[in-house]
């Protein structure tokens, strides 16, 4: 299975439809597009895509996948399990952002799938690189970023790149051990809960049996007293939480990459 990621700008909701069909999709391609339809000086209304080239939905069945507990057929909750709710759970949300749904599919070639939604406009603070010693510690600096799910890789992946460092991406905490051992890293952002070997198991033995000192800043989605004090206990350096602040996840990497001097 092959993923053409053309943006990296997702929702909530977003994840959903792209975990829906990850979980679909045996052999084929996915395509995610987001494009604005409309724009101003206050708003913006973009659409949100999805396209697969998968199993496709019989026709008289493609009205009833946004319905609580319903899937597309009987065989696909015999193959692949589930409870039916995921797309009723983004009908909602879009629904009450005042958004609208889109699909289409044919069985046999593929389905879209999407939403359109509008945004009004803020302002972002530029993160900016004032000072010599700043510049000095981005130069050749290299990343291991240990996360599991696609999207997010693919996000925190054009983050860093756009602040000037080199990146490597483990999908769980035993392939960043093993990248670790192979290569040579300034700094890890380590996600908590992954599959296989989870962020708090990868950074004690990053401690215990490897002996490494590397500054570890722990991604979690959800930070609470227990995960902090256990964070300090295994030796995370640091930690943010998720959706990432870009000017916070910037000043903890360039705190951590000084303390190294």
């Amino acid at each position: 299975m092959s993923i053409l990621f053309i943006t990296t700008h997702p929702n909530p909701q977003f994840g959903d439809l792209v975990n829906n069909y990850v979980k679909l999709l045996q052999i084929g391609k996915i395509t995610i597009s987001v494009r604005i339809l409309k724009e101003d000086s206050e708003k913006a209304t973009i659409e949100f895509t999805l396209t697969d080239t998968g199993i496709g939905i019989p026709e008289d069945r493609l009205a009833l996948v946004f319905n609580d507990f319903e899937q597309a057929s009987r065989e696909i909750t015999r193959s692949y399990g589930g409870t039916g709710l995921g797309l009723a759970i983004v009908k909602q949300m879009v629904e009450l952002q005042g958004g609208t749904l889109i699909v289409k599919s044919k069985v046999g070639v593929g389905s879209t799938f999407g939403f359109v939604l509008s945004f009004e406009k803020t302002e972002i603070e530029t993160v900016t690189k004032t000072e010599t010693e700043t510049d000095t510690v981005l130069i050749n600096a290299k990343i291991l970023v240990a996360e599991d799910i696609v999207l997010n890789q693919l996000l925190i992946k054009i983050i860093l790149e756009d602040f000037g460092f080199e990146v490597d991406v483990a999908g769980n905490g035993k392939i960043a051990i093993e990248y670790l051992k192979k290569n040579k890293y300034d700094i890890i952002l380590m996600d908590l809960q992954m599959p296989v070997m989870n962020g708090f198991e990868a950074t004690v033995y990053i401690r215990t049996q490897m002996n490494s000192k590397i500054p570890i800043i722990a991604l979690t989605a959800d930070v609470t007293t227990v995960d902090v004090e256990k964070s300090k206990a295994v030796g995370l350096n640091d930690y943010i939480s998720k959706p990432i602040d870009e000017k916070l996840l910037y000043n903890k990497i360039i705190k951590c990459l000084k303390n190294l001097d």
